[in-house]
Formats: C-alpha cells, structure tokens, sequence
C-alpha cells in the first residue's frame, strides 16, 4: 500500500475504479460478498474547494448492489489518511454519530452546517492505492455500523 502524509487536503479533477467484487461486513463480520462488475467514478468540482461548492461525487455505474449501497452520492473533502485517502462530510449537525467524522471536524474544521444522511448513503469513503493505482475502495455506514469494499 501506498502511505501519504497525513490530514493534507488531497485535489483531484476525475477518476474511476472498475470493480470486479466486493465484502459487505455488519458490526465487522462478514455478511455478503461475490464477484460483480461496475465502475465507481469520484469526480471533484470547484478545484476541491467547499466552500465553493466544490463536493466530490460519486457514481456507481450499473451498480448491483442498489438496495445495499446508493448509485449517487457525494461528499465535501478528501484528506490524506497515511496509508489511504479519505473523503466525507464533516457537518456540524447532523443525523449519525460517526466518530471518524467527528475527528475530522475536530481536527479539520465543519464543512457544512448540516446534514441528513438517507438510507444507504456511505458517511465515509476510504480509498487504498499501490503504486498510485486504486485497489480497493471502502464505503462506511453509519447505522447500522456497516462496511462495503470494492476490489
């Protein structure tokens, strides 16, 4: 795995990881997993600058997974994490109480005033790379705790 600095804000313009399967974990045991074939794009708007609208979208392309995982979301920044990036929404009020979010808030600043996450909309995105190739990617739920990654 690659390592990156820590808490540095990380830009990007576009990219898309092809995934071929996937684990679902619920309070950390393996729940589902298997073989399945889409694409997930992250695209950032506004040079990565939130406070001018520059959240960071997400698409699942012939998603599979719908009714675990929303075919479209977003989130405000992505951040440097050491051995991943990591990207969310860092709301001052909120309908979940994520810790990791919290931190971020704490240690990065509020991205926005507030937020509803809806029904299996992911609160975190964490993104592994080798050699500054994607190779996994992880969406974290808040409620229930639940873990979806991609490979």
């Amino acid at each position: 795995m690659d390592r990156w600095p820590s808490f540095q804000v990380f830009t990007f313009k576009e990219f898309t990881f092809s995934v071929e399967s996937y684990k679902e974990y619920v309070c950390g045991c393996l729940v589902n997993s298997g073989y399945i074939n889409c694409e997930v794009t992250f695209k950032q708007h506004n040079n990565g600058d939130y406070f001018k609208g520059g959240k960071i979208s997400v698409q699942i392309k012939d998603n599979p997974l719908q009714s675990h995982i929303l075919s479209s979301f977003e989130f405000d920044t992505c951040v440097t994490m050491g051995d991943r990036l990591m990207m969310y929404i860092a709301a001052r009020q909120s309908n979940v109480n994520e810790t990791s979010l919290f931190m971020m808030a704490t240690l990065l600043g509020i991205t926005r005033e507030r937020k509803e996450y809806v029904t299996n909309e992911p609160t975190v995105a964490n993104i592994f790379t080798t050699s500054q190739q994607i190779v996994r990617v992880a969406f974290k739920f808040a409620n229930p705790d639940r873990l979806i990654e991609f490979y």
